[in-house]
């Protein structure tokens, strides 16, 4: 996917390095990055995506069990308590007026449809559903909630059905949004969900009969009253997964496609800028300078954005560079300006021209170089 090509990256720091008269030297032994100019230097660490154990998990070395590089960063892996806990999460959203879904300590205390979900985990593991009000989950649903010695608690969360969105922030700058509508199965009176389940695995290489997720797509059909024995009419469709990153399709290549960041209409970029300047106030308590994090969200049929977790240690896009060495430098951002392509607050677009403009205020070097010891690091 375009935020995990080692090209993109090389790409957008040469670009940046290239236009601010920067030197870059790269270790090829540790994958460590010196970047120079304006009379300061940084070091920047490397991020890599890593399968073990059957588990998807981000690592700052290049061991043998690598399938991706995501990014350099200024500071090595942090965390902090709103990326930790999504109860701690929701609380302090909820104090500061931003819409998170509503939730209830247990599942047969909900009176609307929910997800269950324990309040410590990722990339879309430990949580359950969705379910009718009344449902109950079955034992085995609620045992794979939870892992061996985690900490957290399980809870149910009112399930608000529409378009996934990760919005990545450099401090209270978002610099990359991706919007994942729900994959789809498109009924012709023929075929059973079974196979048009198939024939979308297909599209990114693999099979249902292979497929580890299985339980998480019967219950999203089950909630739509389906089974795959069914034939879905012509003229119907059904969804196969409500979580982020199953869109049982292949990976965006370019910005165009993996970003919408430039064309999403006004009320809905405010509402970004609402949370990055939330969040980054937040950080500020805990940390000396800047960071990179994502929100997760879903984005409902009203335009409305209901915030759902934090992460602390996300893949860094390529599109977040000249944001992250504008408060490293001090350099200059682009942004839009009459004459290129942005998007108005009625959801058209009208042509807009780039300018240059001051980057947030710089930060001293040794704050970012402290950041990393004011965190555990994983």
């Amino acid at each position: 996917m375009f935020i995990a090509i080692t090209m993109n990256h090389i790409r957008a720091v040469k670009a940046w390095a290239e236009a601010h008269g920067a030197h870059v030297n790269l270790n090829m032994v540790t994958f460590e990055m010196e970047v120079k100019a304006r009379n300061r230097y940084f070091t920047l660490y490397p991020q890599f995506l890593a399968r073990m154990n059957g588990q998807l998990m981000h690592v700052p070395q290049l061991i043998r069990e690598v399938t991706g590089f995501i990014g350099w960063l200024p500071y090595k892996p942090l965390r902090w308590p709103l990326a930790a806990d999504k109860l701690v999460f929701k609380k302090r959203l909820t104090e500061c007026g931003l819409a998170t879904p509503r939730m209830w300590p247990a599942p047969r205390e909900a009176t609307a449809a929910f997800v269950i979900k324990h309040s410590v985990g990722s990339f879309g593991k430990e949580l359950a559903g969705p379910f009718h009000p009344g449902q109950e989950p079955d034992g085995a649903q609620m045992r794979a909630l939870t892992k061996q010695g985690s900490t957290g608690s399980i809870y149910a969360e009112s399930f608000v059905h529409g378009t996934n969105i990760k919005v990545w922030f450099w401090g209270d700058r978002a610099v990359h949004a991706q919007l994942h509508p729900y994959p789809l199965i498109n009924g012709n009176g023929r075929d059973t969900i079974a196979e048009l389940v198939d024939a979308r695995l297909r599209d990114i290489k693999q099979s249902w009969a292979e497929y580890p997720e299985k339980p998480a797509v019967m219950q999203a059909l089950a909630y739509q009253g389906l089974n795959l024995d069914a034939v879905l009419p012509s003229g119907l469709s059904a969804w196969l997964d409500y979580r982020y990153g199953r869109r049982f399709a292949p990976d965006a290549a370019t910005e165009e496609e993996d970003s919408s960041l430039r064309s999403m209409p006004a009320p809905q970029i405010a509402q970004l800028e609402a949370a990055g300047q939330w969040i980054a106030a937040e950080l500020r308590q805990e940390l000396s300078a800047p960071v990179l994090c994502t929100l997760d969200g879903v984005l409902d049929s009203d335009g409305k954005i209901w915030w759902l977790e934090a992460n602390s240690n996300p893949i860094f896009p390529p599109t977040g560079y000249p944001a992250m060495f504008s408060t490293l430098f001090g350099t200059p951002l682009s942004v839009p300006e009459p004459g290129s392509v942005m998007a108005s607050a009625s959801g058209q677009t009208a042509p807009v021209a780039m300018r240059e403009m001051p980057g947030d205020v710089t930060i001293p070097a040794e704050k970012l170089r402290a950041v990393a010891d004011e965190r555990v690091a994983v």
